[in-house]
């Protein structure tokens, strides 16, 4: 140390002098100083007896934690380079907002956590459909011109996003924020196995019915994505899949026949026709 060094280099009259040099007093103050200094830091200590730092100020990541930060990759999302949003006109964004309300309020026993639902229309060729939790559901803009036939169709589609959205059904995946986040990226976000997505087609089927839809347009979807799979590759990823939700479903459906046959079915309304003509008109 510098103070030792120093203490050396005193001279012998120094050293056994009675009365301390000015020099010394120095040292002597500088070291209290250094002691007092040393008492006063905490060393970390181990938590645990296996030698791990202790965990007692970390908190694990809950679903609502998870929820959070998934539904916060909209904005990442929507400032990715080449996705645009379709700005629709009023009157077909609240024909959207309506009907996402309408499965909403006529589920509430099953809706629990959704209120609301946010509709974005995005301006992509390519037939999307996806979700994140807290109600935003994506729907491009290929899809609705080129393949929504039908209103059944719509709302059932909009059905199965929302009850992923409601009961969180989407792969465990952080991502890391980076301002952005790529088309490709976010639709592994839908990727569930057979067994999950059956189990979200039937919940989906069932709130199309109770909602005063035709159900049996659910089936007519997943056929029209089996017909046209290489449109649809993109969005489910594996077209071997999209067989075995098609046939599973019919084997639900005449299952439940009887069921079925007691409800009521209905056509497409006007504000349909009306939503549908306004995104063919600038699509084509």
């Amino acid at each position: 140390m510098v103070v030792k060094s120093q203490l050396n280099s005193k001279t012998p009259h120094q050293l056994v002098s009675g009365k301390p040099s000015r020099t010394a007093g120095v040292c002597h103050f500088f070291l209290l100083l250094f002691f007092a200094a040393c008492s006063s830091i905490k060393i970390p200590t181990r938590g645990t007896k296996g030698g791990n730092i202790s965990t007692a100020t970390y908190q694990e990541v809950t679903s609502d934690d998870y929820s959070d930060h998934l539904a916060s990759l909209k904005d990442s999302f929507l400032s990715t380079p080449g996705i645009k949003t379709y700005q629709i006109n009023h009157a077909s964004r609240a024909y959207l907002q309506g009907l996402a309300e309408e499965i909403i309020s006529k589920n509430e026993i099953f809706f629990k956590n959704l209120k609301e639902a946010h509709i974005v229309v995005l301006d992509l060729n390519s037939p999307l459909h996806f979700s994140l939790p807290k109600g935003w559901v994506f729907l491009s803009k290929a899809l609705i011109s080129k393949y929504v036939k039908h209103e059944s169709m719509l709302v059932s589609i909009l059905s199965y996003e929302l009850v992923r959205s409601e009961k969180l059904l989407y792969p465990k995946e952080t991502f890391v924020p980076v301002g952005y986040v790529p088309l490709e990226k976010i639709l592994t976000l839908g990727r569930l196995g057979l067994e999950e997505k059956m189990e979200v087609h039937k919940w989906a089927h069932y709130l199309t019915v109770r909602s005063g839809y035709d159900g049996e347009y659910y089936l007519s979807w997943l056929q029209t994505q089996n017909r046209n799979t290489a449109d649809f590759l993109l969005q489910v990823g594996d077209a071997n899949l999209i067989t075995r939700e098609e046939s599973l479903f019919k084997a639900f459906l005449i299952k439940n026949s009887t069921e079925e046959e007691t409800l009521s079915k209905r056509n497409s309304s006007k504000q349909f026709y009306t939503f549908l003509n306004s995104i063919r008109d600038v699509a084509l």
